[in-house]
């Protein structure tokens, strides 16, 4: 299984909502994309806090991030990294923006939708 992991507030959520199906998991990978330093997290222990979370609750789980390839989206990165590997569940958070911000201007969880190649649990 793949988190597709930002730090925000619905990726969490997406996280701890799919916790019985990463418990039941082989593996799980928490997958973060060209990160930035806040004040937070930085960017080379992105995903870190949360796996050690998910660690706790007995997950097999690592932590991959990917800096970011120019003019390679998330998305694509997200995709990439799905066809890549067996994924058979990707859990991501929802709308970042406000949902007339995707629709106008796009997004991950947009584009995503409109393309999945995986089973994903969405959370918001």
């Amino acid at each position: 299984m793949l988190i597709a992991w930002n730090g925000s507030r619905e990726a969490t959520r997406a996280t701890f909502d799919a916790l019985p199906f990463l418990k039941a998991a082989e593996s799980v990978e928490v997958f973060s994309v060209d990160m930035e330093d806040n004040d937070s997290q930085t960017a080379a222990l992105a995903g870190s806090e949360i796996a050690a979370t998910l660690a706790r609750h007995g997950i097999n789980v690592t932590v991959t991030s990917q800096e970011k390839i120019q003019g390679v989206a998330p998305h694509t990165a997200i995709e990439n990294r799905l066809a890549d590997t067996s994924i058979d569940l990707l859990v991501m958070g929802a709308y970042g923006h406000s949902r007339w911000w995707e629709m106008l201007f796009g997004g991950v969880t947009r584009t995503l939708l409109d393309s999945m190649t995986a089973m994903t649990l969405m959370s918001r």
